[in-house]
């Protein structure tokens, strides 16, 4: 796939839903001229099949992925890539232009402060503190006062990649230990100083009997889907776990993950990612009080960020420079 450009096209066209992100582009990037292309208006395919380079939504580019014949470079401004992937055909020749997914410390750093904020409400019982100022209550019983330090605890990241490493300096900061499980276990020069123990795929149970917190920040991919399946969540038994999604809702069916928690093999849940999006009203796990839901805001792409995101690569793109966060289509990352 083409990561470079001898020369720019005329325009860089905007295929995207997300408010004010045409203002922001044109911020950090005054001298470059940009043009939205509005999903839907009567001028949309002439605009994108002329276009070479592309920031768009994933799900409108998954729509066109056979489609740009001008494209050398796609920027996406979500991290997930299953809306282009359902697109993907294999029988098809690929795509000859690269694609680049929104995501490395910009997320990264937005998804960490999530996981600090959700550990600290939960572990200081904060929900009780603002009912009862509403009824002017000074009380410091139970968890309020007398809880536990991110320093105490164990907590174990699914998906040590660049997002989860960025959570895992944030919690290092704070002086957590943290286990990470990913694909291949980095050799020395590579492992991360924020990752104190790194586990495989298939040393999963080990990770999970030993920490404190379970986040996952896998992606949907066919080797994640349902890996947290069945009675994977019974090893978290031991040290009654909190289990945090922030990944993708795919990694384990809703019927197991309520019967973990039932079962005892969870102390709690908190989930901001689900296997159906939106949230189904009829879903138990609205009405369950070990759960704490957010409807999928843990990471969410700001116009300003994807902005700086796409200045960044598109320095690399001009000058011939490997990209940032680029997609395999066979992969699914």
């Amino acid at each position: 796939m083409a990561t470079t450009a001898s020369k720019m096209s005329s325009y860089v066209a905007v295929y995207s839903t997300i408010v004010n992100i045409t203002k922001c582009l044109k911020t950090v990037l005054p001298n470059i001229q940009f043009q939205e292309v509005s999903p839907g208006s009567g001028d949309e395919d002439n605009l994108l099949t002329k276009a070479e380079i592309i920031v768009a939504d994933n799900d409108l580019l998954g729509m066109h992925l056979y489609n740009l014949p001008a494209a050398k470079w796609v920027q996406g401004t979500w991290a997930g890539v299953e809306t282009v992937l359902q697109h993907y055909d294999v029988s098809k020749p690929k795509p000859t232009f690269t694609i680049t997914r929104f995501s490395n410390y910009f997320l990264g750093c937005m998804m960490g402060e999530y996981v600090i904020a959700s550990i600290v409400n939960h572990e200081r019982n904060l929900m009780p503190v603002y009912e009862n100022q509403q009824c002017s209550l000074w009380n410091r019983d139970g968890k309020i006062s007398n809880h536990r330090s991110i320093s105490d605890l164990t907590i174990g990241i699914l998906g040590a990649g660049t997002i989860g490493t960025d959570i895992a300096k944030l919690l290092k900061t704070l002086r957590a230990r943290v286990w990470g499980l990913v694909h291949t276990v980095p050799k020395d020069e590579k492992r991360s100083p924020y990752v104190d123990e790194y586990r495989l795929n298939s040393d999963l149970p080990d990770l999970l009997q030993n920490c404190d917190y379970v986040i996952n920040v896998l992606p949907s991919t066919v080797d994640t889907a349902g890996v947290l399946n069945g009675d994977m969540l019974k090893h978290c038994a031991k040290r009654q776990a909190v289990f945090m999604n922030i990944g993708r809702g795919t990694v384990i069916k809703e019927e197991d993950l309520v019967a973990a928690l039932n079962k005892g093999w969870l102390s709690a849940a908190i989930l901001d990612v689900f296997e159906t999006e939106p949230l189904p009203p009829s879903s138990s796990l609205w009405t369950m009080p070990q759960v704490k839901i957010t409807p999928h805001v843990s990471g969410c792409s700001r116009p300003q960020d994807v902005a700086m995101f796409f200045k960044e690569n598109l320095v690399r793109f001009q000058s011939s420079q490997p990209l940032e966060c680029v997609l395999d289509l066979d992969k699914g990352y």
